[in-house]
Parts: C-alpha cells; structure tokens; sequence
C-alpha cells in the first residue's frame, strides 16, 4: 500500500502514515484544476473519446488523492494504472469512474462505470483480497444526506479488465490498513450519530471472495464532524486510527484498535462511567507522534486558568499513548504551549511535574517557573516574541531562537535558574508548530 502525508498535525515533521477521508474542505471552486500536459493530456484525450468530447473533469474533494486524473501502480509492475472521474455536461447528476492501463506505447480503457452520485469524496488505494492488486476505493457524496457512499472498483492485470465490485457502505469518514495484523488491509469506517444511527465505527475484512463486518463498537455521539483521521502503530503489536472530531464547542479525540485476541474493535479514551472523553479541548489540535517512536500520541490538555494573581497560564499538553491491555493513556511527553503565537517548549526530564508557565496579557512573553507560585526565584526562562525589524537594543538580553512570518522568538535563562537548563537543551525542546488548521 502507498503511505502519504494527509492534513496537517500539530507537529511539522510528525510521522504520518495514512489520512482518511471526508476531512478536508467541501469547496470544489477552491480547488484550480492545472492545465493538463504530458501523459495527462493524453488520457485526457482518452476521457474526451469516451465522452464524446461532452464532459467536465470531477475532482475528489477531500484525502490525499484530489486531481480528477490519478495515476497509481496498482499492481507492483511499475507501470501506472490511470483513474479518470468526470461528468457530462448534460447529464451533471452522476459521475464516470474511467479505468485505464499503459500498453507502453498508449492508454487504453479497461472500465467504465457511471455513478448515480454528482460528487466525489475522496480515493484510497489498498490491497484487501490479498491478490497482490490494490483495489480503488472512493467515496462518493450523497446529495441531501449527511453520509457518503463508499464503492470498491477492482483491476485485473492478466486481462487488463476492471469490474465495480457488489459491495458498498455509507459512511461519514473512512480510511484502510491492516487492523487485525493478518497481512491484508481492512476497511475501518465511521459514522456520526444522527436520528436514524449512533455513532459507530465498523471494521470491515475479505474472506471466501466476500466483505464482511468483522466487528464494530460505539463512538462519541457529540461529534459533528471528523477533523483528521491517521492510521498509526499504537504499540508494536496494535495498529489503530486516531480521529479527531469536531464538537459543537471545541476538539476532542478518540483511538479506535482491533484486540486480535478478544476478537473486538475498541474505542478509547472515552469515558464509560461519565461518557466524557477526557481529550476535550478548545484547540484544534491532532493526534501525532511526537516523540518520534513510531507510534500515535493523543493531547490532553490542562491549563489555561489564571493564579490568584490573575495571569493566564499557558496549557500543558500531556501527549499519551495508549496501554491496550488497560485501555488508559499515559503520559510519555508533557508540553508548554503558545497557541497565540504557534510554538510549544517540550518539558525536558529535570524539570518536576510542578513546572509552570504564565503568559502576559498579550501572549508575547511566556514564564516558565519551577513551580506554580510565579515567585521570581523560581523563574527559569523567559520566551519572547519580538515583531522582525525590532532593533537589537530592545532585544537586550534575548537570544534568537526562530524567525518566522514577522516574529522573531527568543529566550533567556535566568542566571540563579532553580533548574538547569543550557541554551543548546532550551533549543533543541522548542518548535514551531502547526495546529493542525
């Protein structure tokens, strides 16, 4: 299966292994379509043939995948397959799904389907039937309904055939990998409450030449919308999705993960005494791997209040993974955030677990004390962001950190720092980040 980079985590080098569907943005108009050259230009002379030269380019609307002409090698033989989605200019109700091959010398078509559906969601790619042939999976948008249909289209080498297959799903968002470690991918969909269902995840697998629902299990029902999937290693023997939603008010995650041994699709972190999940939050912020391990991290953030002095304290995100034998998080990584001015500092492992940081009224400056009384013999450092083109006389006693967009961020270490810290550590724990907008 081909791995690619989806939206944006909180992190700008975080290690993304694969971005579902239904997230981005459902603006077609926002999406330029680039004039066509090359091999492009030849399949879509391709498309016009087929069409009798009466038809529009459809481009998918959210994933990875978004031109209407997308080439993938679907068998390994390193030559592409082409996927072509348009729609008459007559007839702007449905869409054609165009297949296609390379003879070497030119494109032919191996299939066409049209689709009673006038938008496309998104495509994915992925091998379920362990025939060593990726299938075409894309999502297609349900006018007057909150749901997507889901069709599978299959591609057969040795005849250079392809086929739509029977079986199709509604969901709200949906993403493939190998959940239950047997060597083949899965489907793993989801769905948001409405009045007709609650909100569920289905994990879907191939067996004796059919898809089944391998298991299921219920989601947060005060979800609105899916922000970001990412199928991820939560430990070395489980992979799972971290999805991040949408509340009415605010952000919150949960980790969705197939226990082979018990044979069961779990979600956590909700909370099954209060049904609250313990990773609201107002920041949009995604699950990433922050560490770097090679496996998910999900934010939980504290933080935020003021002192009886009245200064706003700056969040602590706890990035957690996930003990699948317990089912709880836990802390590997604690961070001090800036959400006004887009940076966190990674606690290094001196400092206590009463570490604090106060911001000024304008978020410019960040404290970071030993301890939560913001008395000035326990302040280790000072963040301060500075507008580029400030003199060097109103930096005085500042070290650069970063320059981005019109800031400069510096820092300073207090000389009596209750905590050791030098320059070169304080840098190496800082970081721009992006917030997953």
């Amino acid at each position: 299966m081909k791995f690619k980079a989806g939206i944006p985590a909180l992190i700008l080098s975080a290690v993304i292994f694969l971005s579902g569907c239904s997230l981005g943005i459902n603006d077609p108009s926002l999406l330029n379509p680039p004039k066509t050259t090359g091999r492009e230009a030849q399949l879509e002379s391709l498309i016009s043939e087929n069409a009798n030269g009466d038809y529009k380019l459809k481009y998918p609307q959210n994933g990875d995948y978004r031109s209407a002409i997308i080439t993938e090698d679907l068998n390994g033989d390193k030559k592409d397959e082409a996927i072509a989605f348009y729609h008459l200019k007559s007839e702007e109700k449905n869409t054609y799904v165009l297949v296609m091959y390379d003879t070497g010398k030119e494109w032919k078509i191996s299939g066409s389907f049209k689709i009673n559906h006038a938008d496309v969601d998104c495509v994915q790619f992925a091998d379920y039937d362990y025939d060593g042939v990726e299938e075409i999976f894309t999502g297609f948008l349900i006018t007057n309904s909150p749901y997507n249909e889901l069709n599978i289209f299959d591609y057969s080498p040795e005849k250079h055939k392809s086929n739509r297959t029977d079986f199709s799903i509604n969901y709200s968002s949906f993403t493939t990998g190998d959940y239950d470690r047997d060597g083949g991918s899965e489907i793993l969909s989801f769905n948001l409450s409405s009045n007709e269902t609650e909100a569920s995840a289905v994990l879907t697998d191939y067996d004796k030449n059919k898809l089944y629902t391998l298991s299921s299990c219920p989601m947060d029902r005060n979800v609105i919308k899916f922000d970001n999937t990412e199928s991820s290693l939560i430990n070395k023997d489980t992979m799972g999705v971290a999805v991040d939603g949408i509340l009415e008010k605010g952000y919150n995650s949960q980790v969705i993960y197939y226990n082979s041994r018990k044979q069961r699709l779990f979600n956590c972190p909700m909370s099954t005494s209060k049904n609250q999940n313990i990773t609201v939050r107002s920041e949009k912020i995604h699950c990433t791997d922050i560490d770097h391990d090679g496996f998910i991290e999900i934010p939980v953030i504290a933080g935020t209040k003021t002192d009886s002095n009245s200064k706003p304290i700056a969040p602590l995100i706890s990035w957690s993974g996930l003990n699948t034998k317990t089912n709880r998080l836990i802390t590997k990584v604690k961070c001090i955030s800036n959400f006004e001015f887009g940076y966190y500092f990674k606690l290094p492992e001196n400092f206590s677990d009463t570490t604090t940081a106060f911001l000024s009224d304008d978020s410019r400056t960040m404290q970071i004390y030993s301890d939560n009384s913001g008395s000035s013999d326990k302040l280790i450092a000072t963040f301060k962001v500075f507008d580029v083109g400030t003199s060097p006389d109103d930096m005085n006693g500042y070290s650069t950190l970063e320059s981005y967009n019109q800031y400069i961020y510096t820092y300073k270490i207090e000389e009596n720092s209750p905590v050791s810290i030098s320059g070169d550590s304080l840098k190496e724990n800082f970081a721009l980040n992006d917030l997953g907008a």
